[in-house]
């Protein structure tokens, strides 16, 4: 007889959880219909998400005195490509933070053109 209780309390069990879900899952759809928007973990509505180098109107651009702003500078001034070494004494950075200046910018959208002829250093420019 008791293998036949509990074989009814675990019938019982499973119909109450089974109950429950459902209940759970009536409440969800409910409260989505109501309330139609995506919020994160703490309430805060999402922002729209971007895909990698596109450029948006509320990206912020990048500050007038910082590493990128000095490479950029010299990139758009000149009409032909630019070595290295150039790009980091004219903007007063070094040659690896010239190289990361430059994959920064190519990251926040901005087309970087390398032309590579023979044994010469490869000159960078913008792309028009």
């Amino acid at each position: 007889m008791t293998t036949n209780n509990e074989h009814i309390k675990e019938l019982c069990n499973q119909l109450v959880s089974a109950v429950r879900a459902d209940v759970k899952q009536d409440l969800y759809q409910r409260f989505k219909a109501e309330f139609d928007f995506q919020t994160g973990m703490h309430g805060e509505p999402l922002q729209a998400v971007r895909q990698r180098g596109q450029r948006g109107n509320d990206k912020r651009p990048f500050r007038p005195n910082s590493s990128l702003a000095r490479v950029y500078r010299v990139l758009a001034s000149r009409k032909h490509g630019v070595n290295i070494k150039t790009l980091a004494r004219e903007s007063g950075l070094t040659v690896r933070g010239v190289s990361n200046a430059v994959h920064r910018l190519r990251k926040h959208g901005y087309s970087i053109v390398v032309k590579r002829e023979g044994f010469l250093r490869p000159k960078y420019r913008l792309a028009s």
